[in-house]
C-alpha cells in the first residue's frame, strides 16, 4: 500500500525500460501516440482466431478507460509493424481511434525483443498489471507456456499462475493495481469474491486501508471453524500460510485452535482443483 502511484500507459513500456538490446546496444525506444492506420500486424503472428466476445470485451474495456497496456512496433519505412498486441491494435480500429500509444524498437531482430521483454520482467519495479500483462504478451505473442516463463526468470510455475489470474479483474480494479491503491494481494484476495461484489470490496480495501488478510476474510477467502476456539496467528504462522499461498496460487488458510488447527485450500471449480492436486501430489 505504500507503493508510490505511477501513471496509466507505461504498460509493456516498463517492461522495455531502458536496458539496451543485447544485439542492438545502440537502438532507440519511444512512448508514443501513433496512428492506427500506419500500423500493419505482424506476419509471423501465429495467433489467427480472435474470439469474438473476448474482443467486445477489450472494445468495451478501451471505450471507458483507454489502452492501459501500449502495443510495441518496429519501424517498417514511414509506417509500423507490430511485434505485440494486436487484439488492442484491432479493437482501436473497430473503434476508429485515431491513434493509439505504442512502444517503438528501432530493431529488427525479434529475439533480442523477447530478450529484452524477458531481461525487464525481471525487474523489481514493476506493478503487479504490467507484470502480468507482460507474462500474458510473451505467452500471447511467442508461444510461451508458464513452465517457459518461469524457467527463463526464476520463478516458480505457480507465481507466474497467481500473476496471471489478476488479469481476469475488471479493469477499473487493475487501475487501483497500476497506481498502488491495491496490492497484488489484494487483488488475489478479490477474485474469491462474488464477481458482482469485487469492484465495492476493491473501493472499500483502498478507502480503508484493509490489509490483505482482512480483505481476505471478507471475500470468504479464510474462514474460521463453526466450533472451538480459535487464535490468532502468530507472525511465523502468518507468514507460513502467506508463502503457502503464493506457492499453490490460491487462497489458503491456517487455522490454529488449541494446539492443532487445519489448513484450508479454495477452489473455484473442477480445474483449479485438478490444478491444486497436481500440485499437492506431484512426486
Amino acid at each position: 500500500m505504500t507503493q508510490p502511484k505511477r501513471g496509466l500507459g507505461r504498460g509493456l513500456g516498463a517492461l522495455l525500460g531502458d536496458a539496451p538490446l543485447p544485439t542492438a546496444p545502440a537502438a532507440q525506444e519511444a512512448l508514443r501516440e501513433i496512428p492506427v492506420a500506419r500500423i500493419t500486424p505482424n506476419p509471423f503472428q501465429p495467433r489467427k482466431h480472435f474470439d469474438e466476445a473476448a474482443m467486445d470485451d477489450l472494445r468495451a474495456s478501451i471505450s471507458e478507460y483507454g489502452v492501459l497496456v501500449p502495443i510495441i512496433v518496429r519501424k517498417r519505412g514511414e509506417n509500423f509493424e507490430l511485434v505485440a498486441g494486436e487484439r488492442r491494435w484491432r479493437a482501436c480500429a473497430t473503434l476508429q481511434r485515431p491513434t493509439i500509444p505504442a512502444i517503438v524498437r528501432e530493431s529488427d531482430d525479434r529475439d533480442s525483443l523477447e530478450v529484452a521483454i524477458i531481461e525487464n520482467l525481471q525487474r523489481e519495479n514493476l506493478n503487479p498489471i504490467e507484470e502480468a500483462a507482460g507474462f500474458s504478451s510473451l505467452m500471447d505473442e511467442y508461444g510461451f507456456t508458464q513452465e517457459d516463463l518461469a524457467a527463463r526468470l526464476g520463478r516458480s510455475r505457480p507465481a507466474v499462475a497467481n500473476s496471471l489470474r489478476l488479469l481476469a479483474l475488471p479493469d477499473a480494479i487493475k487501475v487501483m493495481l497500476v497506481d498502488g491503491r491495491l496490492t497484488a494481494g489484494h487483488g488475489r484476495a478479490l477474485l474469491a469474491a462474488p464477481a458482482s461484489d469485487r469492484l465495492k470490496l476493491a473501493h472499500r480495501a483502498a478507502n480503508d486501508g484493509l490489509s490483505v488478510r482482512a480483505l481476505e476474510k471478507i471475500t470468504g477467502a479464510v474462514k474460521t471453524p463453526a466450533s472451538g476456539r480459535v487464535r490468532e496467528l502468530s507472525p511465523d504462522e502468518a507468514e507460513f500460510e502467506s508463502r503457502l499461498r503464493e506457492r499453490f496460487g490460491t487462497h489458503v488458510a491456517l487455522v490454529r485452535g488449541g494446539k492443532g488447527g487445519k489448513i484450508e485450500f479454495r477452489f473455484a471449480n473442477e480445474d483449479e482443483l485438478m490444478r491444486l492436486s497436481d500440485l499437492l501430489l506431484e512426486p
